[in-house]
């Protein structure tokens, strides 16, 4: 099974993610499990404290290695921190793409280490081996959404988990480009303002092939406009076409 250890001050975070969805009804059916660790819970400092100063001097406070060190080692042995996937949070860390989930998508074990405040003392995030992964190019208060992001993320990537397994194929990241836009009935919906707004006609056509050539031209129009890296990206891999 697999299973994410989350090392946070908030466990209570994640309660609520695991009783609804696609996601809830996967923690139901035992397809993952979550295993949440109180890093204050390990401090012996006054008032249960985690934190500290940051010796670069600035805003905010730090967690204490010693502490994180310590939630770690008394809730796994050596071989089992060894062989698994060990992931945090933060703004410098690269970026979290549909192509790193796909190559972790045999992963079982994660431990996944919240961060808050001003950060997390490097010498933990070094020593234990932990990889940096930035979800987005904005600041969080801390890993938990980050982490919830990332679970979702993963596991809708799992067998048994989406209804239709196909649903992978099209999404957006596939191939370099985004996701063509999306229609369904009515056909015409009539807008708040007596608009009559129209289906794309070719995807009401019933021709497979040109259905087929508007989702993909879409998709590039979707790229160009709303993701210019991306569509550089998906430009360098086709300039063959």
């Amino acid at each position: 099974m697999i299973t994410f250890n989350l090392l946070t001050l908030f466990p209570e975070s994640f309660s609520s993610v695991l009783e609804v969805g696609l996601l809830g009804k996967a923690f139901k059916n035992k397809l993952f499990k979550i295993n949440t660790i109180n890093i204050r819970e390990y401090s012996d400092l006054s008032a249960n404290s985690v934190d500290d100063k940051p010796f670069s001097g600035g805003p905010g406070m730090v967690l204490r290695p010693d502490i994180i060190s310590k939630a770690i080692e008394e809730n796994f042995d050596k071989n089992y921190i060894k062989k698994s996937t060990k992931i945090c949070f933060s703004a410098k860390g690269i970026k979290l793409t549909q192509q790193y989930l796909t190559q972790t998508i045999q992963v079982t074990d994660f431990i996944i280490l919240n961060g808050r405040y001003e950060g997390i003392d490097q010498r933990a995030i070094d020593y234990y081996g932990f990889e940096e992964i930035s979800v987005s190019d904005v600041i969080l208060n801390g890993g938990e959404i980050a982490s919830q992001l990332f679970i979702e993320s993963f596991m809708r990537l799992q067998p048994n988990v989406l209804g239709n397994e196909k649903t992978h194929i099209e999404e957006s990241f596939h191939n370099d480009l985004l996701e063509h836009d999306q229609f369904t009935r009515p056909n015409p919906w009539i807008a708040p303002n007596n608009k009559s707004l129209e289906v794309p006609l070719t995807l009401t056509s019933g021709h497979h092939a040109d259905i087929q050539d508007w989702k993909r031209e879409n998709s590039i129009e979707n790229t160009q406009k709303n993701r210019p890296d991306l569509f550089k990206k998906y430009l360098k891999k086709n300039k063959n076409e």
